[in-house]
C-alpha cells in the first residue's frame, strides 16, 4: 500500500511540475492526480496507517490487535490529509473558495499533529510517527500555500501573461460576473495559442 501511495503522490508532483511549465494536458493530470491522493487517504488511509495491505483491507482478520481508537484515528487522519491536498489543488489551480478549502484542511491537520505529539510521548510505536511524517510534510505545503496571496501566486506561475492573471483576480474579486468569466476563458485561450504557436 506504502507503494501506491509513493506512486500517487510522485505523479502529482510530476502533474504540478508540467503545470507550472505549461505543458498541453498538464491541467487534467494535476486534477486527476492530486485529487486520486486526496481519495486515497480519505478512503484507504485508516488501512495504510495501521499497515493493512490493500488485499486484507476487506478482512475482519486483518483487523486483529487494532484497537478501534486507532481506526477511527486513522480515519480522521485520512480525512484531514485528503481535505488539505484537495485545499492544496484548489490554491494551486486558484479556484474559488480555495483559502477556506485549504484553512480547514490545515485546522484538522493541526489537530492530528497535536494528538501525535502527545501520543509519541507516551508511546514508541510506529504509528504516531508515521503519521506525523505524512502530516508535517503535506501540511507544510499546505501552510506555504495559505501564506501566499493569490496573486503572487499566479504571477509566479504566469509570469508572461498579466493580462490572464488580471482577468483571473477581477473574476474572483466579482464571482456573479458572467462577463468576467468569459474573460478568464479568453484570455486562457489566448494564452494557451501562444504557448502552441512557440512550440511549433
Amino acid at each position: 500500500m506504502k507503494k501506491t501511495e509513493l506512486i500517487l503522490l510522485g505523479i502529482a508532483i510530476l502533474a504540478l511540475i508540467l503545470k507550472m511549465l505549461h505543458i498541453s494536458g498538464s491541467g487534467v493530470l494535476t486534477v486527476l492526480s492530486v485529487s486520486s491522493i486526496s481519495v486515497f487517504y480519505m478512503y484507504i488511509g485508516f488501512a495504510l496507517f495501521n499497515n493493512v495491505s490493500f488485499r486484507n483491507i476487506f478482512k475482519k482478520d486483518s483487523y486483529k490487535g487494532i484497537s478501534s481508537k486507532r481506526i477511527i484515528g486513522g480515519i480522521g487522519t485520512g480525512l484531514a490529509l485528503g481535505y488539505t491536498i484537495i485545499g492544496i489543488l484548489f490554491k494551486f489551480q486558484s479556484w474559488p473558495n480555495a483559502s477556506n478549502q485549504l484553512g480547514m484542511g490545515l485546522l484538522g491537520l493541526g489537530i492530528v499533529m497535536l494528538i501525535s505529539l502527545i501520543k509519541i510521548k507516551k508511546s514508541t510505536d510506529n504509528y504516531y510517527s508515521n503519521i506525523l511524517k505524512r502530516v508535517v510534510i503535506i501540511g507544510a505545503l499546505g501552510v506555504f500555500l495559505f501564506a501566499i496571496p493569490t496573486k503572487t501566486l499566479l504571477n509566479w506561475k504566469y509570469p508572461n501573461n498579466p493580462e490572464y492573471v488580471n482577468a483571473i483576480l477581477e473574476a474572483q474579486e466579482n464571482p456573479g460576473n458572467q462577463d468576467l468569466r468569459k474573460k478568464v476563458k479568453e484570455e486562457r485561450e489566448k494564452m494557451y495559442d501562444e504557448l502552441d504557436n512557440k512550440s511549433r
